[in-house]
């Protein structure tokens, strides 16, 4: 869990706007230690501090190599004036307008920790994990997602694991989107999936809920959570379209009561819904 914010950042660089953001960081509970370039090359002992909790920001080179070595998450700041590059798997061209979920991200990212999208009243939206490999080819299948997974032979399992384990560091990481799981609450069991994909002009809605977990509203909880998501943390816009097999009369009624509209019928098997975000 990321408690901790260690900043290491040079003199030139400390500005209201680094005040600014320091204060909504401990505003959020965080604790925030800064620490001098120079002294944290040098080993600094960060006392109690511990570094599995923390989050590193410096717009200092060396001490993003040092901090790799360590084995910190680490997210670089660079200004436009700064001619040396940091060496984060995460770079902010400034701090002004940076959210706090996006520093946790960011931690989450490093330690391969599922990051949570949203929650529901019964419902928490997460990453998906490799450990949850068959229920997920299960679910995708009968939700009708055209994702690479359905070449895949479900006899398969070692490449089944091995695609969902590349979709999670990929997908995730690039898009910041995609199929999501959703975990009951209470008992913390994966009770379906739900998520958008791109496709040639569009996103694609998908979502799939295990059979004794069917006609409660789940499925209509979770996008709606997820609309949201999109559009106001993601700040996306534009169609999204969810292709609904025909003899699926309760996929198409959650088509609907998430304001879907069935679109002119050109496929053979598939009702096509959409909605702009």
């Amino acid at each position: 869990m990321w408690k901790t914010l260690i900043v290491v950042v040079s003199e030139q660089n400390k500005d209201r706007e680094l005040d600014n953001f320091l204060a909504r960081v401990k505003a959020q509970g965080i604790e925030v230690i800064e620490i001098e370039p120079a002294l944290y090359v040098k080993r600094y002992k960060i006392g109690t501090v511990c570094q599995n909790e923390s989050l590193l920001l410096t717009d200092t080179p060396i001490v993003a190599i040092t901090a790799k070595k360590a084995g910190i998450a680490l997210v670089g700041v660079r200004k436009q004036e700064t001619k040396l590059p940091v060496p984060a798997p995460y770079i902010l061209q400034g701090l002004d307008g940076i959210q706090i979920s996006y520093l946790k991200m960011v931690y989450s990212r490093f330690h391969h920790i599922p990051l949570i999208v949203a929650e529901t009243e019964r419902l928490v939206i997460q990453e998906l994990t490799s450990s949850q490999t068959e229920l997920f080819f299960g679910l995708c299948r009968e939700a009708g997602l055209k994702t690479e997974a359905h070449s895949i032979k479900e006899r398969d399992k070692i490449v089944q694991q091995q695609f969902l384990q590349a979709y999670i560091e990929n997908q995730y990481n690039f898009y910041g989107y995609g199929i999501w799981g959703l975990i009951e609450k209470g008992n913390g069991k994966l009770v379906g999936i739900a998520g958008v994909e791109d496709r040639e002009d569009c996103l694609e809605l998908g979502y799939a809920i295990v059979p004794e977990k069917r006609r409660i509203g789940y499925a209509k909880e979770a996008c709606q959570a997820i609309f949201c998501y999109l559009k106001t943390e993601l700040e996306l816009e534009g169609k999204i379209k969810s292709f609904v097999p025909k003899e699926n009369i309760a996929s198409q009624k959650t088509a609907q009561s998430i304001g879907m509209l069935q679109a002119k019928d050109i496929f053979k098997e598939f009702y096509c819904y959409e909605r702009i975000l």
